[in-house]
């Protein structure tokens, strides 16, 4: 949808872009901090984007080699996953 094509009524007011910045779709998201509303209170986390190569077995368990900047711990994941 193009910037010209979005009415008023299409954005909820709770919507809140002031400190949105423009991102290049060209140069990948590598590293940030973005805060995350809970039911606990808000908190500030890191994110980062890893590409590596996995292995699924036919069980569905996964096998990866995360680089060594990865600190050992408990780390929630998103997978994105290409076939083909």
């Amino acid at each position: 949808m193009s910037e010209a094509n979005i009415q008023n009524d299409d954005m909820l007011d709770e919507y809140d872009f002031s400190q949105a910045v423009r991102g290049n779709p060209d140069q990948p998201l590598t590293h940030s901090k973005v805060r995350v509303e809970t039911s606990d209170g808000d908190r500030k986390v890191s994110i980062k984007t890893v590409e590596v190569q996995a292995t699924v077995d036919s069980d569905g368990k996964v096998t990866i080699q995360l680089p060594p900047d990865i600190t050992p711990g408990k780390h929630y994941m998103t997978l994105l996953i290409q076939e083909g």
